[in-house]
């Protein structure tokens, strides 16, 4: 598939796969010009996961297609939403919602993890409020009440540009 410009991103969206993802992305930016297809099948992540992708994807020379083919829930929704193009299959489900905040230990250590992670859901937020061209405030409601989406609304929030009808191999 990396030869057809094609990556997957399957199950849980931690630091380790979104680096992995990253740097197939450059790679695949850095060979040529052609666009490059992102299929995402993901129902969880971490926030810096998808803010280390929402980040490439923006400073990429080449277009990113997005293509959800099961699920874009949590961070990997953000995934999805930077992308140039991007599509979902009709029975894709589409979930907006941070990642649960587990924090353990004295209170200094604490309140730094918490001021961190508040952070990466500032720029969370801003990055799906500007592609969507929604209010941060709604984006950031949306976020807190873990809203669902079918594709029809993803469509009309500005999460996806279209529904995808493609082949098996997800390159439609």
């Amino acid at each position: 598939m990396f030869d057809r410009r094609v990556i997957w991103i399957r199950g849980r969206l931690d630091d380790l796969v979104a680096t992995a993802a990253a740097t197939q992305l450059m790679t695949l930016d850095g060979s040529g010009d052609d666009p490059i297809q992102l299929n995402l099948n993901s129902g969880e992540g971490t926030l810096s996961a998808a803010l280390i992708l929402m980040d490439t994807i923006a400073a990429l020379g080449v277009p990113v297609k997005a293509v959800c083919i099961g699920r874009a829930e949590g961070p990997s929704l953000g995934v999805l939403a930077v992308a140039h193009r991007r599509l979902a299959a009709s029975h894709s489900r589409l979930r907006l919602h941070g990642e649960a905040i587990i924090s353990a230990g004295t209170a200094a250590p604490m309140a730094h993890e918490l001021a961190q992670q508040q952070r990466e859901i500032e720029r969370f937020i801003a990055h799906v409020a500007q592609v969507t061209q929604q209010p941060a405030e709604r984006v950031e409601i949306d976020l807190a009440s873990r809203r669902y989406f079918d594709v029809e609304e993803a469509l009309q929030y500005h999460l996806i540009d279209g529904i995808w009808r493609g082949t098996a191999s997800a390159t439609g």
